[in-house]
């Protein structure tokens, strides 16, 4: 993608940018590099990922972003206690709020209330990111605290109208808190498919029902 992009210019002007050096070079190949396994992560193709992460650490050495890529691979593959030592590895560095994030999602399934400390760090130092921000209001929705969920989705959503997922996890919570004329307008303004608030519904249903046999406050 990133070689295509360059040649969109076409062939006769010359791009004083381009890099001329050894250095410049290798920096250019290393970040073409990354972008692969970004999306290779994007894709879900964990495994190719850690492959090209080995590769990249072996011909240039390791470094911060690679750790990254590499905690975010092992976590998605279940490989719990890599991960978070990696994620940990980052923790007084300028990638500290992604780390946070990882750790977040790391620990969402199994202690919650961690969890949510882990993804209030992450919303602290990246309070503009509305993954971090839809992922911590998920978070306090699954724990029942929905007065805090309510402004950590509205504000994903106005960050990245076009994020479904945070789009969905604000109806979700409207449904939750019954505010039938809330749910009403996100879906006439996002135009939602009905068969996406049906499924919603029965999310929201099963957490009125887990909350019920909780005693969640909410």
């Amino acid at each position: 993608m990133v070689l295509l992009a360059g040649c969109a210019g076409g062939f006769g002007r010359t791009n004083a940018a381009s890099p001329n050096t050894p250095e410049e070079l290798e920096s250019t190949d290393k970040s073409m590099h990354v972008d692969l396994i970004r999306k290779m992560l994007d894709q879900e193709q964990y495994y190719a990922a850690l492959a090209h992460i080995q590769q990249q650490q072996r011909s240039s050495g390791n470094s911060d972003e690679l750790r990254y890529l590499e905690a975010e691979a092992r976590r998605q593959l279940g490989e719990d206690a890599a991960a978070e030592k990696l994620y940990r590895e980052l923790l007084r560095g300028r990638l500290a709020g992604d780390a946070y994030h990882g750790l977040g999602l790391l620990y969402a399934p199994r202690n919650l209330a961690t969890s949510i400390q882990y993804l209030r760090e992450a919303a602290a130092r990246a309070p503009t990111d509305a993954r971090v921000r839809n992922d911590l209001g998920y978070a306090l929705l699954r724990a029942g605290r929905y007065a805090e969920a309510m402004p950590e989705l509205s504000t994903a959503v106005e960050l990245d109208p076009a994020n479904d997922k945070a789009r969905n996890n604000l109806v979700l919570l409207l449904m939750v808190t019954r505010d039938e004329e809330g749910v009403q307008r996100v879906i006439d303004q996002a135009g939602i498919a009905p068969e996406t608030v049906a499924r919603l519904r029965s999310d929201a249903q099963a957490l009125q029902a887990r909350a019920a046999g909780s005693g969640v406050r909410k």
